[in-house]
């Protein structure tokens, strides 16, 4: 072949290849980057869903020739709980226009798998939004697996993802008006919410195997431990690590307390704008959780939504159901014991958001 041909044929191969490339490649809507993780380009099929809510189950059909916005949520999640009442604005303003708005439940802990949990936050949070449950994880595990905070997913009439973000809900507002802009020439679309999630989440799990580091890391399960602080510094520790004293049970789920009053508590030192804890009350019961905050009562501006008070300014938590449990706000570094005032309390996880870096 001559010099001239052979750079032509290169030259046509480039061609070739570059358009192939283009036409195969997952389209995105003007102004967004190609955020998804390998393997997640389109949006996988709903029929691993082990039950829906406020919807008969939604099947390919259902979703097809239509942009579709996907949350994946977990009820544990600050990020997600905040997401769930723009989901419900998005539904009643998007899907007119024929977009099609859902969720699906992925529970961090085995106590959501029960669809009670989620059914109850989403008839206050979201009624009209269509969930999926994923007890099982199929679904995550078709995207790449979990992620820490809520995913939001946006795919465009051919099942194409073109936003997938986590923590974030901006972008989907992106997509959506690139795509009533193509889909509706001159016509306005519904007015953006530019909704902001919690920032600086933060998640301290108790259950075996997810301690990094503290008195609890590599402890075996099953098994009652009874943990004693004999100098106060041992109560406080490390920033971000969860301290027992008394006689506490670690398994898989959490910590499990084996015994009750003021001297069986957890203890955590942090830096956060609001504190959170994941509960379980005993089986069949419910419990009080006692608070201390810098070894006192907290103070009304430092309580948060669900601390009670006794007449005497003790505040507790009460535990009645598997959930998470908002107990503190504020500035500046503390140190938090929570104690159960019976045993079978069980604490999944800490939660925190505006989490700041802590000193020692």
């Amino acid at each position: 072949m001559s010099a001239p041909r052979a750079i032509l044929a290169a030259v046509l191969l480039v061609l070739v290849f570059g358009l192939s490339t283009w036409l195969l490649a997952p389209r995105l809507l003007p102004g967004l980057s190609d955020d998804a993780p390998e393997g997640a380009r389109a949006l996988p099929s709903l029929a691993e869903a082990q039950g829906w809510l406020h919807s008969p189950p939604l099947d390919d059909a259902a979703l097809a020739g239509r942009p579709v916005v996907m949350l994946l949520w977990s009820d544990t999640d600050p990020r997600a709980l905040a997401a769930l009442p723009v989901l419900e604005a998005w539904r009643r303003a998007w899907e007119p226009h024929g977009v099609r708005v859902l969720a699906v439940h992925e529970p961090e802990f085995a106590f959501a798998a029960d669809s009670t949990v989620p059914g109850a936050i989403t008839r206050a949070a979201c009624p009209t939004v269509p969930v999926a449950l994923d007890p099982a994880g199929r679904i995550a595990l078709a995207l790449g697996g979990m992620t820490e905070g809520a995913r939001l997913l946006v795919a465009d009439e051919k099942g194409a993802i073109v936003v997938d973000t986590v923590g974030t809900l901006a972008p989907a507002e992106e997509a959506l008006a690139a795509w009533f802009e193509r889909a509706h020439p001159g016509e306005a679309p519904p007015p953006r919410l530019a909704p902001a999630l919690p920032a600086g989440v933060r998640s301290v799990p108790l259950g075996a195997g997810r301690v990094a580091e503290g008195p609890l890391a590599g402890l075996a399960t099953g098994v009652e431990q009874v943990f004693v602080a004999p100098l106060r510094h041992e109560e406080q520790g490390v920033a971000w690590t969860p301290y027992p004293v008394g006689g506490w049970r670690l398994e898989r789920e959490g910590l499990v307390a084996s015994r009750a009053g003021a001297a069986n508590f957890v203890s955590i030192r942090y830096s956060a704008g609001r504190a959170g804890v994941v509960l379980s009350p005993p089986a069949g019961a419910s419990a009080r959780v006692w608070i201390l905050r810098n070894d006192q009562w907290p103070r009304a501006q430092d309580r948060d939504a669900d601390v009670v008070t006794d007449g005497r300014g003790a505040a507790c938590i009460e535990v009645r159901e598997s959930r998470l449990y908002w107990f503190d706000r504020g500035d500046g570094e503390r140190v938090v014991k929570l104690s159960p005032d019976a045993a079978g309390v069980t604490f999944h996880a800490f939660v925190f958001t505006d989490a700041r870096s802590s000193g020692r």
